[in-house]
């Protein structure tokens, strides 16, 4: 009896990059730790303007974005939530911030309005490809150093910031759904322990966030994590 064989794993998918680097000496360093990634792909490279980058953005519709400066940008803040209003579902773009690490607080603020992480100029180049498959899933890229206090502030300012919003405004479904979210569960695991559709599901989290002005999955997870929802 003859055997069928295993169908080949499907190819991982490229991961498009936007960058944007006015400094042509931290660009080329960029370039040369991604350059022979065969998972990465540089779809474009912007060196300009604020506004020049948004509407490369617009046009290319990245996966990830690499937005390296050396001096802090006093609208940064601003800048990230643009971003996080032109990259919504279903091209959702990540942002990896490139530069010296500022305070704490900083770093929560623009994690709390987008972006996706802290990549140190200090740090080895070859950490940057890893950096920025993890910003592609969604996940948090923080200075190994300095993550557990991040995290800790993280979680005191999210803890700070919902002191005032209450569970009460949650259905029992959705109560539910906001503690497995806190447990690290996906989507898909959710909807399998609740007995519920993938989409019910997404609807649910979508009323969450409403309700409890958020934006992320990150501030629901901690939020969870703060009220001891388990």
């Amino acid at each position: 009896m003859n055997k069928k064989k295993p169908e080949p794993a499907a190819p991982a998918a490229t991961i498009k990059v936007l960058v944007y680097c006015p400094s042509d000496l931290i660009l080329a360093g960029i370039l040369k730790a991604v350059e022979t990634d065969p998972d990465i792909e540089i779809a474009a490279v912007e060196k300009a303007t604020i506004d020049s980058f948004m509407q490369a953005l617009r046009q290319v519709k990245p996966g990830v974005i690499l937005f390296a400066s050396i001096e802090a940008l006093p609208n940064m803040r601003e800048v990230c939530k643009a971003i996080r209003d032109i990259s919504k579902d279903p091209i959702k773009t990540q942002m990896l911030i490139m530069g010296n690490i500022p305070s704490h607080e900083e770093i929560v603020g623009l994690i709390n309005v987008g972006a996706r992480g802290y990549f140190d100029l200090n740090d080895q180049s070859a950490q940057l490809p890893e950096a920025i498959r993890v910003i592609a899933k969604g996940e948090i890229w923080l200075p190994r150093d300095k993550m557990s206090s991040i995290m800790d502030r993280i979680i005191a300012v999210v803890g700070r910031d919902m002191k005032e919003k209450t569970l009460d405004q949650l259905t029992p479904t959705e109560f539910q759904v906001l503690k497995l979210i806190g447990q690290g569960r996906s989507n898909d695991e959710i909807a399998s322990t609740l007995f519920i559709s993938k989409n019910t599901v997404r609807s649910h989290i979508k009323s969450i966030y409403a309700k409890l002005d958020t934006h992320s999955r990150l501030q629901l997870a901690l939020y969870a994590i703060n009220s001891a929802l388990f």
